[in-house]
């Protein structure tokens, strides 16, 4: 509905079985009341709805799973607010690949310290973004810019020794054999990998005119299903990657065709 927001570029669309689906990333506090799904059929307004939601400032111990592509453009927002207006003296960003291994420090910042947030780059290198400014006791956020495969796992929030926000990160992937420009006639196979699979996950494959032509369950065994074109099927321009959970798109990953006769 606001303009303004068009440019934030947190937002993902994608058209299956006669619905659209629109995902929303990097929820802000004004998002709530932003959306409405119109109908409309030759200029005419059929149908309206509105697609309200509730945003909460405050995740203390709370826990939910984000979901990114590691393509160029992908960023994880790591947010952590504390509540009560206390101020926190300590704050730190914690990740392991997987919960059972030792957690890693990747950020963290001191109120007794006159210097900017501290970046731990060893694992994520010159990917890990700050804001720049001094911590506040209140609120530390960063950013992960952009996302690869490899960030997968789990983060978390620490304001001293209270544990604030855990996120499940997965991420997917696209890969091309062959990976270069091919010739009009030539067979691609495309592979979707998933980083880890919790609960009901399924990867199913969208044609360029938005038509299923591969769908698959996921397992922990099971997680990387490919999807061969023929040469018939060569110039419909692209093909998509959408990851289910819950029956849910939470994720879609482009593949474009590259035709080295063009």
């Amino acid at each position: 509905m606001d303009s303004s927001q068009q440019n934030r570029g947190n937002t993902d669309q994608i058209r299956l079985d006669n619905t659209v689906y629109l995902m929303v990333q990097h929820v802000t506090l004004e998002d709530g009341n932003l959306y409405v799904c119109e109908v409309r059929e030759n200029g005419n307004i059929l149908h309206t709805s509105n697609g309200d939601f509730t945003v909460d400032k405050y995740l203390s111990y709370g826990g939910y799973t984000l979901y990114r592509s590691s393509t160029g453009h992908s960023e994880l927002h790591l947010v952590c607010s504390g509540s009560n207006g206390r101020n926190y003296s300590r704050a730190q960003w914690t990740w392991t690949p997987h919960r059972h291994q030792q957690w890693k420090v990747i950020a963290s910042a001191a109120r007794s310290q006159p210097i900017i947030i501290n970046v731990n780059g060893t694992n994520f290198v010159n990917r890990l973004v700050t804001s720049g400014k001094l911590y506040d006791g209140k609120d530390f956020n960063v950013r992960i810019v952009p996302v690869v495969f490899q960030d997968a796992g789990v983060y978390t929030c620490f304001l001293e020794q209270n544990r604030f926000p855990t996120i499940d990160l997965i991420t997917v992937k696209v890969t091309a054999e062959p990976s270069d420009a091919v010739t009009e006639g030539d067979n691609v196979t495309l592979t979707c990998s998933v980083s880890h699979v919790i609960g009901s996950m399924r990867l199913v494959w969208i044609n360029g005119d938005g038509k299923r032509v591969g769908e698959k369950a996921l397992t922990e065994e099971e997680k990387s299903p490919s999807l061969v074109i023929q040469k018939a099927e060569r110039g419909r321009g692209n093909w998509r990657c959408v990851l289910f959970d819950q029956d849910l798109p939470r994720l879609f990953v482009p593949y474009y065709q590259k035709d080295s006769s063009k």
